[in-house]
């Protein structure tokens, strides 16, 4: 039976000693003969009985492996599944899964899965549909990041601290940190305002809602985020600050001429728009169906700077929904205190 082991000393396969660029000679030391197909890009080698594969840009030096745990149709996939023996830190490796979700490491942007870290080799799990369908081993260098310095919060805007600490302190109870669509990252630097801030010549993000970025801001995921609001039953995700300009310009590309538009209902006392879509109204959250939370400054004559209105594509409705950011997030953290958490659902299915 096959066996890989990773330890604190080093890497090995049938106690032979593995080190990235692997020669390919050492790796059919290691595991006998093996297929080789030369594909546009690369090279793979593959070990049918094995369930072993590895690949190659140049054919002789050996930059990643594969295990494969499901059977696949494409011409280099192995015959059989991987039914080996890998020992990670000691243990089985899939027993050390189990015991460690907290120490997988994301190895990219989205990455649904995470990789072991170890000895300078990545251990990287394929997930679909939450189920392990194959491992990939290759070297790990960690990238070196510069430290992005969150901006100081204005002093008018001090409240968003603690608004935000007891908005993730709920939010926590509900959702795990290390569930794949915990998507908080740290506050917005003035680098990141400088260079997303203005929508268009006269219009920018308004202090109160770069202020509240400057506390924390959320990363882009294509499936779903922790970060919602819950409107009328509709979740509505935060928006990442540096995606504002880009929304917003969505939105503009759907202001009807004047001879097309259609009869709108809108309290107009409060609401100042004579299309789709007041420009300086800026989106902040999206429920990823055309409609948004907008904040609204350009208010009409009896409406307020700041009230957040909900801006619904299909329907043409423009509703107040809170009259300040503040309350919207405050009214969003007294719905999780009495368990108006059904928004979270699909989340938590999704836990690792």
């Amino acid at each position: 039976m096959t066996k890989l082991e990773l330890s604190k000393t080093g890497f090995q396969i049938n106690n032979v000693n593995i080190e990235f660029p692997i020669d390919i000679s050492v790796l059919k030391q290691a595991l006998g003969e093996s297929r080789h197909i030369k594909k546009k890009y690369n090279h793979v080698y593959t070990w049918d009985e094995l369930g072993i594969l590895a690949f190659s840009k140049e054919g002789d030096k050996i930059e990643s492996l594969g295990l494969e745990l499901e059977l696949r149709e494409y011409d280099f996939c192995a015959k059989n599944i991987f039914n080996g023996e890998f020992i990670f830190e000691g243990q089985e490796l899939f027993q050390y899964y189990e015991n460690n979700k907290n120490q997988l490491v994301k190895l990219f942007k989205g990455d649904r899965s995470g990789a072991f870290i170890l000895n300078g080799v990545s251990v990287w799990f394929d997930k679909e549909n939450g189920k392990i369908t194959g491992i990939s081993i290759s070297p790990y260098e960690k990238e070196e990041k510069e430290k992005k310095v969150s901006a100081p919060v204005d002093a008018e805007f001090a409240s968003f601290k603690p608004l935000w600490q007891e908005w993730i302190s709920e939010i926590n109870k509900i959702v795990s940190t290390n569930n794949d669509y915990y998507n908080l990252t740290d506050g917005i630097s003035l680098e990141d305002i400088q260079q997303h801030s203005a929508l268009e010549d006269d219009i920018t993000i308004p202090p109160a809602l770069v202020n509240f970025y400057k506390v924390q801001n959320v990363d882009y995921d294509a499936v779903t985020s922790t970060f919602q609001i819950l409107i009328n039953n509709w979740p509505y995700e935060l928006i990442p600050f540096e995606d504002i300009a880009e929304e917003w310009n969505s939105i503009q590309d759907l202001q009807f001429d004047e001879d097309d538009l259609p009869e709108q209902e809108i309290d107009f006392e409060k609401i100042n728009t004579s299309n789709y879509a007041n420009p300086k109204w800026i989106p902040f959250a999206t429920g990823r169906n055309g409609d948004y939370l907008v904040y609204d400054t350009d208010p009409a004559s009896k409406g307020k700077f700041g009230q957040i209105i909900e801006l619904q594509n299909e329907s043409w409705s423009r509703d107040i929904v809170a009259e300040s950011l503040e309350e919207l997030i405050q009214n969003e953290i007294n719905n999780l205190k009495t368990g108006k958490t059904e928004h979270f659902s699909f989340i938590i299915e999704k836990e690792n």
